[in-house]
């Protein structure tokens, strides 16, 4: 049964550094919220849970077993993992959804620019732009775990970050050894199909989510070839080695540098490997991604 929890918003309000966010009223936004709090929970896939071989799968080619990396790559070391079973979202949340939630909150509404955040106005309807309304939001990695809380508030359900293995399961069609590719048939798709296809940036490859390609066959869309994509787990060149057997592993307990999964930037190398980011600024800025959020549970959520 679907669960909605009011919400008390906070004022849209206006500032000598970023202006006024939006011309909605506090009606408009609390209609809106609403609206998002539905979607959030009917978004959710379930994932039953397994057991699956997580990191250098490889693939077997003429009776041979052929891993993608050398030995030397421990973040990509094989290793057995048992996930229980989750709900994971079939879309990358949004700039509608992202902006929304600043308005809602009272925080403001930027870009990142060379010169640091600059205002923007919120809902860009420019097909064109980056920030547009149904790309996928790119934001640092604090700021995509504070969204999924904030949704788990309004749900009552505990809608999370995915961790790392959790969505290599999911992007795998259940950890699958025949999806070599987190693609929607587990193998590489051209991207000469795609390049012009209306709103996708044609530097960035950045398209409206779920339209690049076809849902995978659990219906989760965008696990290859869209935004990259933050998980929960810090990284570590190590911990894929020291998790054999581990029952819904988290990623080690510290760290300085979170996890990026899926390829993102137009990439043509639709692997499972795993990438990093730091959370301390270089040149001022932090990195920033894409994310779709989790909900820690088996039980039903609606």
């Amino acid at each position: 049964m679907l669960k909605i929890i009011k919400y008390s918003l906070l004022p849209v309000t206006c500032s000598a550094v970023f202006g006024c966010q939006s011309n909605h009223s506090a009606s408009d936004i609390d209609r809106m919220v609403s609206e998002l709090t539905e979607k959030a929970v009917l978004d959710q896939v379930f994932i039953e849970g397994g057991t699956f071989v997580m990191g250098d799968f490889g693939a077997v080619q003429n009776g041979r077993w052929r891993p993608y990396f050398p030995p030397s790559a421990d973040e990509d070391v094989a290793h057995a993992v048992e996930l229980s079973s989750f709900y994971l979202s079939k879309y990358e949340v949004s700039w509608r959804e992202w902006d929304l939630y600043r308005l809602s909150v009272g925080k403001p509404i930027f870009f990142q620019g060379l010169d640091g955040k600059e205002e923007r106005a919120a809902f860009d309807q420019d097909a064109d732009s980056l920030y547009y309304i149904n790309k996928p939001a790119r934001v640092e990695w604090q700021e995509a775990k504070d969204f999924c809380l904030w949704v788990g508030q309004l749900t009552g359900h505990s809608f999370e970050l995915p961790t790392s293995a959790q969505w290599e399961f999911a992007a795998r069609n259940r950890g699958s050894k025949a999806w070599l590719y987190p693609t929607h048939d587990g193998q590489p798709t051209p991207n000469d199909q795609q390049k012009h296809m209306q709103g996708c940036d044609a530097w960035t490859g950045i398209c409206p989510v779920g339209q690049r390609y076809p849902p995978n066959p659990l219906g989760l869309y965008d696990m290859a070839g869209n935004a990259k994509e933050w998980v929960e787990d810090w990284f570590s060149p190590t911990y894929y080695r020291e998790s054999e057997g581990v029952k819904n592993p988290t990623g080690p307990s510290e760290g300085k540098e979170k996890v990026l999964r899926s390829t993102g930037l137009g990439s043509l190398d639709f692997s499972f490997t795993i990438t990093k980011a730091p959370l301390i600024p270089q040149d001022g800025i932090l990195v920033r991604a894409g994310f779709r959020c989790a909900v820690q549970s088996s039980e039903p959520i609606r």
